[in-house]
């Protein structure tokens, strides 16, 4: 394992100037990355340092994606819109040509989930980018650096391949809509994956000003298009995990151009959220009405834990102890599903998947937040080893990514709580 010493990156002074983070903590980072080069570390660390290298090695081999690579094309006739397929609408069995498409929660339709369109492929390089950034600023290898750097100018910057600035054909229904408003939830990952990646390339080589500008350029038309478009605002005004997303997205994207009115706004949505969403007992009605009801009452939660968390740092709220009339609050939320970090807890609701350890991360960041260790008996019972009923999920990658991407959030871009009560 190689971790270069410190002093790879810009001086005290420069690093200094630069804004923070907006979904990671750039004082844990750089503790986990010191923690790692004396061999100091967590084990939690090490594994998921480990895990981070494996899958940034991976993506040095792939070729940079675009969303040129689809092989339909949206309704404006040009590639460089994206395009991407709702999950849970299939065909209709009773219609002559399968038109138009039939609702099945939780059931997803293979269709949505191949090259034909963009969205596994923007999952996956927002993945990339974001795992050969990290790995970068854990190494300082720059190979690691460049790979992103090639990335990122693929998909927004070179005219040939880039992605227009918005998302009119997300989510789209054969014989309903070619685009609909909770496709919004789509770019989530430019918030959550991309944002704080661009902040940290700001410091490495070969990254230069014009491509910044590029970029501070997209993202500026884009998020014009998340404030302004008819279409972004059927999301706005979504009262589940969509609203908590959308203002999720919006805050990232907005801290990331500078834009603290706008982040604080998203607080105050975030809010008005809460509001509907949790009971005073910290249930999630509407989250747990679904097929798949432990994964969306765990996803609302990551959108308003990532939002909490930013809110805090830029100090425009206090979404950690903002409680609604009803006396629920995002607390009291993390507080009813913690027991459920551990499979072996029976989960009392309809449900299709469930993947317990994810919530640990959230517990862990929560726990960081709050400076308190209100979760701790949950994140010492984390079991990271394969559940046996989760077997056939893992063999496909899918469970077995979650769980990585949780053991990454909690012990390396996060500190550990064990880390935390040895300084």
């Amino acid at each position: 394992m190689l971790i270069l010493a410190a002093g790879m990156f810009l001086t005290a002074t420069v690093r200094a100037a630069e804004p923070d983070l907006a979904y990671f903590s750039r004082q844990d980072l750089q503790q986990n990355r010191q923690a790692l080069i004396h061999h100091q570390a967590s084990a939690l660390t090490r594994q998921a340092w480990l895990a981070l290298k494996r899958q940034a090695d991976k993506a040095l081999k792939k070729p940079n994606p675009s969303v040129m690579d689809k092989q339909m094309v949206p309704p404006s006739g040009t590639k460089h819109d994206y395009l991407s397929l709702s999950a849970y609408w299939w065909p209709d069995d009773k219609s002559a040509n399968g038109l138009p498409w039939i609702r099945k929660d939780g059931q997803v339709n293979p269709a949505s989930k191949n090259a034909q369109s963009d969205g596994v492929r923007f999952a996956a390089f927002t993945a990339d980018v974001q795992a050969l950034t990290l790995a970068w600023y854990f190494s300082g290898e720059a190979r690691y650096a460049a790979k992103a750097e090639a990335m990122l100018r693929h998909w927004f910057i070179d005219p040939d391949s880039r992605m227009n600035p918005h998302l009119n054909y997300a989510q789209g229904v054969p014989g309903i809509a070619s685009g609909r408003h909770v496709g919004v939830l789509d770019g989530r990952y430019l918030a959550t994956r991309i944002v704080d990646a661009l902040i940290l390339l700001r410091a490495a080589p070969g990254w230069h000003a014009q491509d910044a500008a590029a970029m501070h350029k997209w993202f500026s038309d884009y998020l014009r298009w998340l404030v302004q478009s008819p279409l972004a605002q059927g999301e706005r005004n979504a009262s589940n995990n969509h609203g908590s997303w959308y203002a999720n997205q919006v805050a990232g994207i907005a801290w990331y151009l500078g834009q603290p009115q706008l982040v604080a706004k998203m607080v105050t949505l975030a809010q008005e959220k809460i509001d509907h969403q949790i009971a005073a007992d910290g249930r999630q009605p509407q989250e747990l009405a679904r097929t798949r009801s432990f994964h969306y009452s765990y996803f609302n939660l990551q959108a308003l834990t990532g939002l909490a968390q930013l809110a805090t740092r830029s100090n425009t709220g206090d979404l950690w102890h903002y409680q609604n009339p009803a006396g629920g609050s995002l607390l009291k939320a993390l507080d009813y599903m913690a027991p459920f970090s551990d499979d072996a807890r029976p989960w009392p609701w309809k449900n299709r998947d469930r993947i317990g350890v994810r919530l640990i991360a959230l517990l862990v960041q929560a726990d960081n937040s709050l400076d308190r260790p209100r979760y701790r008996q949950w994140i010492e019972k984390a079991n990271w080893q394969i559940p046996p009923q989760q077997a056939d999920k893992y063999a496909s990658g899918i469970a077995r990514g979650a769980v990585l991407q949780a053991q990454r959030d909690s012990g390396l871009l996060t500190r550990p709580p064990e880390q935390k009560e040895t300084e």
